[in-house]
């Protein structure tokens, strides 16, 4: 009888221990907000800041011309997909000579790259949300970017 009672014991705890490991596993050091190391050692911060694609894609937005925006950023680089309205299409060289001015003018600390196809727009959107949802780094993001910089070359 007191063998039942012990198995039955280790065998209960055993259940509600295991029931419980998915919140374990979110509370661990392997979360989100984890701390990486640079190469010297130095800590950053696994976030991007996007506030130079904020503010591109709010200024572009102000042109009468331009219906949408999709910006996204890295400290070196910025890529900006925009839509023209429908009715403006027929001058879309003009525009976008105009959108690359401003934005040289506004970010000099930047490389930047403009496209108003609509496939670039889609997928611009796509990184933003992709980063908005995880946290990626700087050199994956990089990368993201070059990619969407050959696509705009290709169209081109």
């Amino acid at each position: 009888m007191m063998k039942n009672v012990t198995l039955l014991l280790i065998c209960s705890l055993f259940v509600v221990g295991c029931a419980r490991e998915p919140e374990v596993k979110d509370q661990s050091l392997q979360g989100r907000n984890m701390i990486r190391l640079n190469m010297d050692g130095t800590a950053y911060s696994a976030t991007m800041d996007q506030s130079a694609a904020q503010q591109a894609v709010n200024d572009i937005k102000q042109k009468q011309a331009i219906r949408d925006a999709v910006a996204v950023n890295t400290k070196n680089k910025l890529f900006l997909a925009y839509q023209v309205k429908h009715m403006e299409r027929f001058h879309k060289k003009q525009i976008e000579k105009e959108v690359q001015k401003q934005l040289k003018e506004r970010f000099p600390q930047h490389q930047v790259v403009i496209s108003s196809d609509l496939k670039l727009f889609w997928k611009t959107n796509e990184l933003k949300k992709q980063l908005q949802k995880t946290r990626m780094g700087e050199r994956k993001l990089n990368e993201e970017i070059e990619k969407l910089k050959k696509l705009s070359e290709e169209t081109a």
